[in-house]
């Protein structure tokens, strides 16, 4: 499988079609899982769903109040610098408001984490990949000073790749969103999310726009949404 993400893309016949973008279908696509949740949540919106669309509506930015949703991709590969393989995002979503296009990466969450930690990723990869793609996510999210080795990885290139993608399509915001579907946070890893926006100096709120940085001439925000379990 190529892991460049390709630029003909053909619409969705329903959430079942989302299935054939995973990595891994056999072990991802089950029920109260991240994978089939996301798509049935998407699915049956008709446009952004709706805990998301709040998300813009209840801004305090008013350019955010008219946002609509104008194309979203499934398991959308984005490339980084340093490595073999992308960052597959869950759903990237282009977005439209009086402010401009908001490039969108989202990450579904249930019960499973956020994989591994900054630290462990570091371990497994060559020096060179570490300096290449550490580097880039470093300037992509706008960060001057070493990124302790806690933080998840995941959240990082996630990140990362809404910028990036940002960057492409020459829109002003750059917006990570986890949309979650379990709302026990012993549970649903949100003191992972916590810490990565406590980062940036910022304080973490579920259901809430949160502006973390301002890389390469964009406005970077970080949310946390809650959503019911398909």
């Amino acid at each position: 499988m190529s892991t460049h993400q390709k630029r003909i893309l053909a619409p969705t016949s329903g959430p079942e079609t989302w299935k054939q973008f995973l990595a891994k279908p056999e072990k991802h696509w089950k029920p109260l899982h991240s994978a089939m949740s996301m798509a049935y949540s998407w699915e049956k919106s008709f446009g952004l769903p709706s805990e998301i669309a709040m998300l813009f509506k209840s801004a305090k930015d008013v350019a955010f109040h008219d946002v609509e949703l104008a194309l979203a991709i499934p398991e959308y590969k984005v490339n980084l610098e340093g490595g073999e393989r992308p960052s597959q995002n869950d759903v990237f979503a282009l977005l439209t408001c009086s402010g401009g296009l908001i490039s969108m990466t989202v990450e579904g969450k249930a019960t499973e984490d956020f994989d591994g930690k900054l630290g462990s990723w570091k371990k497994r990869t060559s020096k060179n990949g570490v300096d290449l793609r550490l580097g880039q996510i470093m300037a992509k999210l706008g960060l001057k000073t070493a990124i302790p080795d806690r933080i998840k990885y995941q959240l990082l290139h996630r990140t990362a790749s809404s910028v990036i993608e940002a960057e492409r399509f020459h829109a002003p915001y750059a917006v990570v969103v986890v949309q979650s579907f379990v709302t026990d946070d012993s549970r649903n890893h949100y003191d992972d999310f916590c810490e990565f926006i406590q980062m940036f100096g910022k304080i973490p709120s579920k259901n809430t726009l949160i502006e973390i940085s301002k890389p390469c001439g964009k406005r970077l925000f970080a949310a946390w949404v809650q959503s019911e379990p398909t």
